[in-house]
């Protein structure tokens, strides 16, 4: 029984360890020819999650890739996986003719059970016909339906923030004094989004911002009910996930394997099992509202009946998976948008002064929320934000693509065998030098103050923090309503300072791009004529260098 249970353990070994080794070294497809990013890259999957787990010491997974790719214009980060490091890779992975599907990633990254949401189906026929029974309900012409909802979260938001900061010092100065009390801008951005979304997506206001936590009450099972921090469960999710899901294969048995021998993985695997279990609750709640006869213009009514009355074909679990995918997506990564715009405007004291005239010119004292009708047309703002986003996509890390299985394919250039996981990063391709001059620099000018309507082109094409083509993002127009209004409305109403001066951020990387921490001091800001008058000059430059753009 001893040399049975050796022999297999041996058999096992070789098979786990000298299969990847000799596939490595036979080289089929010739990638041996690449850079790797770490020893393992050849060998196994697993070594991306090991990149993405590893200590980042300020410096996180994309951050270091982008610097190598700075020097090799491709790296292999999987035995089967390249990464692409100039933006011509965007349109032929990404773009609408790129015969370039998603990869096994997205199917094991789904609800299980065979559920797909739209973001993570990987059939392109599929895709089709469920963004056509939904993308209606995302359209631009809704946000005069999704307003009132964010003017209320906003207007929550802003009573919370005025009972927590005291009035502006009367000497009129510029720095927030040392005194004031701490702003947790991160928390309140993600509480924002969150709220936010779930009254756009599911008709419910869960009072997030009221109570100024995440904490809510989750159902498990029948009986028992736990009160649990919800963002912070769902990032849980992200962490545990981004370390493994890259060795499809295996993923269901390495997330029981995990939860086994790592308490860290075990607390991680728990907070997600408790997201799953809010995200089955939230969704009951509101089918059950639409069973009582309810009708609600929310995201979600399409997924229970179409426009002409006839029930939809979603199941249960498509549902499930799509309520994850809205919160997810709305929540999540808008609120990150958000809090990493607060920190590069105040990095950046000349940006905000600028953008403050913008804002001066157009909202007065009364306007406690601005109004969409307002921000909508405020151009530096726009650019702002957009600058942001170019920074810090709340997307850096590589999306995969799979090749057409029957043929070779080209990518920047690059010859790629049949069936090969390709990819380039938001954070690398809003960085590719021959497209964004100085690209490290925080420039909104660079989206409006250019005669150079080729380079703008080249921008455009090349930005994707929203993702491109067929497959890019359908929030957009929700998460623009969400960031816009935000940030105008603190902006204008109040004065923000960083901790210190030299402070910079942290960001973690777990498919999100986090900002650790976001610690602010804030005060009530002194409106009056003088910064009227600034801003009004200021818009008048703006103006003038737009009209000059257009004619010149």
């Amino acid at each position: 029984m001893l040399m049975f249970l050796l022999v297999a353990f041996l058999a096992s070994c070789i098979l786990v360890l000298g299969l990847p080794i000799l596939a490595y070294f036979y080289d089929a497809k010739g990638f041996r020819k690449y850079p790797r990013q770490n020893v393992f890259s050849g060998l196994s999957p697993l070594a991306y999650g090991w990149e993405v787990g590893r200590p980042h010491h300020r410096i996180f997974n994309t951050q270091r890739l982008h610097a190598r790719l700075a020097k090799d214009p491709v790296v292999r980060i999987g035995p089967n996986w390249l990464s692409f490091g100039r933006a011509a890779a965007v349109r032929d992975v990404y773009g609408f003719n790129s015969p370039c599907e998603k990869g096994g990633i997205y199917g094991a990254l789904g609800s299980g059970g065979g559920a797909e949401s739209l973001v993570l189906s990987t059939a392109k026929a599929a895709h089709v016909q469920r963004r056509s029974v939904v993308a209606a309900s995302y359209a631009a012409g809704n946000i005069r339906a999704w307003e009132p909802k964010v003017v209320d979260s906003t207007s929550t938001l802003v009573s919370k923030l005025d009972a927590l900061c005291a009035a502006a010092p009367s000497s009129g100065a510029d720095a927030v004094p040392e005194h004031e009390p701490t702003f947790d801008a991160r928390l309140w951005s993600l509480l924002y989004s969150f709220e936010c979304t779930i009254k756009i997506g599911l008709s419910k206001d869960m009072g997030l911002l009221a109570q100024g936590s995440d904490v809510v009450s989750v159902e498990l099972s029948k009986g028992i009910t736990v009160r649990a921090p919800i963002i912070e469960c769902l990032r849980s999710r992200s962490r545990a996930t981004a370390t493994i899901v890259w060795d499809v294969a295996n993923f269901p048995w390495l997330k029981k394997a995990t939860a086994l021998v790592s308490t860290w993985y075990e607390r991680q695997w728990r907070n997600a099992s408790i997201w799953s279990a809010w995200i089955e609750q939230a969704t009951m709640e509101r089918i059950e509202r639409g069973k009582k006869g309810e009708y609600l213009e929310d995201l979600f009514q399409p997924m229970v009946q179409r426009a002409k009355g006839s029930e939809t074909e979603f199941c249960h679990i498509d549902r499930v998976a799509e309520v994850h995918q809205i919160v997810h997506g709305g929540g999540e990564k808008t609120g990150i948008s958000i809090a990493n715009t607060l920190y590069y405007l105040l990095k950046h004291p000349e940006t905000l002064a600028r953008l403050r005239g913008e804002l001066d010119e157009s909202l007065t004292e009364d306007d406690a929320v601005a109004p969409w009708s307002k921000v909508k047309r405020m151009t530096y703002l726009r650019a702002c934000v957009k600058e942001s986003l170019r920074l810090s996509p709340p997307v850096a890390s590589d999306l995969p693509r799979t090749t057409p299985r029957d043929r070779a394919y080209v990518v920047a250039g690059e010859a790629v065998p049949p069936g090969t996981d390709v990819s380039i990063s938001a954070y690398t391709a809003h960085r590719d030098p021959a497209i964004f001059v100085d690209p490290e620099a925080f420039c909104p000018d660079r989206w409006i103050i250019t005669a150079d309507a080729e380079r703008l082109r080249d921008m455009t094409a090349a930005y994707i923090p929203f993702s491109t083509g067929a497959r890019a993002c359908v929030g957009r127009n929700l998460a623009l309503l969400m960031q816009l209004v935000f940030v105008a409305t603190v902006v204008h109403r109040y004065d923000f300072a960083l901790p210190s001066p030299d402070w910079t951020v942290e960001w973690e990387e777990c498919f999100t791009l986090w900002p650790r921490e976001l610690p602010l001091k804030i005060s009530k800001r002194q409106m009056n004529t003088q910064s009227r008058v600034e801003g009004g000059v200021d818009r008048l430059v703006l103006q003038g260098a737009e009209k000059r753009n257009r004619t010149g």
